[in-house]
């Protein structure tokens, strides 16, 4: 065992270093990229209750479009292979 509290292994460390080193590299669009920093920075902002509020606004969101016969499609992780066309 090791001689601190931490749950992981010196080795997973090591091999989620090796995974992220062998991603494909992937085209993104500068305006989406800012756009996403945008939204993280925003998110981070928010208190816990403004947050409870967007999540209760999200599901209202949900099921009025399920009730008008939305549907959601689930796509399998292996589909999305970041390659959009």
């Amino acid at each position: 065992m090791a001689d601190n509290d931490y749950d992981y292994d010196e080795d997973d460390v090591a091999n989620d270093d090796n995974d992220a080193a062998e991603a494909p590299e992937v085209d993104v669009d500068p305006e989406v990229a800012a756009r996403k920093r945008n939204e993280v920075s925003e998110a981070e902002s928010l208190s816990p209750s403004a947050k409870e509020s967007l999540r209760r606004e999200l599901e209202a969101e949900m099921e009025r479009f399920l009730a008008s016969g939305g549907r959601i499609n689930e796509v399998p992780p292996e589909a999305d292979s970041g390659a959009h066309g």
